[in-house]
């Protein structure tokens, strides 16, 4: 099993949902929304205030190696859009084994 992170500006979130997670073999995931996130490198911090508008989201979604693929796919067209990369998204996959 895998876990697989996305995060990304809350201007898109609901568009990741829709054309990324939902109605694609992903049986569920977890959302954290208004994550604030600080950006050393660009400008795409994030501290939901006059200086630093706007927040983040959190997915967190698990999944076998094929249900994520078709995810990962999913998701690297959805970032080719040029408004989706000036938003900001990144992902990050790792292994899970769930504790039981």
């Amino acid at each position: 099993m895998k876990m697989l992170w996305i995060i990304c500006n809350e201007s898109i979130g609901e568009e990741l949902m829709e054309r990324v997670l939902d109605n694609n073999g992903v049986e569920g995931y977890t959302v954290w929304r208004d994550v604030l996130g600080k950006d050393n490198v660009g400008n795409k911090t994030h501290w939901g205030d006059a200086v630093f508008p706007g927040r983040n989201w959190v997915f967190m979604i698990f999944g076998t190696d094929e249900t994520l693929e078709g995810v990962m796919d999913r998701y690297r067209n959805f970032k080719e859009e040029p408004y989706v990369r000036k938003a900001g998204i990144k992902a990050f996959i790792n292994n899970a084994k769930e504790v039981v």
